[in-house]
């Protein structure tokens, strides 16, 4: 399957894993190599990110707004950091990151683009917003 393809057919399995009141996310337009899920603000959105350079896919949270607003999130995302991490495994990652971004994420290995490669990242990415959606729910948006 072509990358494209993948990251299409992407949006349709996450929104079926999800509860009704999760699955109204926004998909941002652009496809290339990455897709963006998002509620209400596109500066902070779900991604999945086929790097092949790498030999990986990203599956994260991204706060791609103003770097006060970011840094407001990552206290959050660090101090609910067991938390998460007991939800969503210990490979997670949480960091400022480039342009006083902020990110929370999960590298895997890149694995042939399948069928059942695009069921495994789905459930990482849903699981991913089943669990923190609620968190950023209950937090005023800066």
């Amino acid at each position: 399957m072509k990358t494209k393809d993948f990251l299409e057919t992407l949006p349709d399995l996450v929104r079926a894993q999800l509860p009704p009141e999760l699955g109204e996310f926004q998909v941002h337009p652009r496809v290339t190599r990455l897709t963006k899920f998002y509620y209400g603000r596109a500066t902070i959105h779900y991604e999945v990110a086929v790097q092949k350079r790498q030999q990986t896919v990203e599956v994260g949270l991204h706060f791609e707004g103003e770097p006060e607003s970011n840094f407001r999130h990552l206290e959050l995302l660090q101090s609910l950091a067991a938390d998460i991490r007991s939800s969503l495994g210990d490979g997670i990652e949480i960091e400022e990151w480039v342009h006083g971004w902020t990110r929370e994420y999960e590298l895997l290995p890149l694995e042939p683009l399948t069928d059942d490669f695009l069921v495994e990242v789905s459930f990482k990415v849903s699981g991913m917003i089943r669990a923190l959606e609620p968190l950023l729910r209950s937090e005023p948006l800066p």
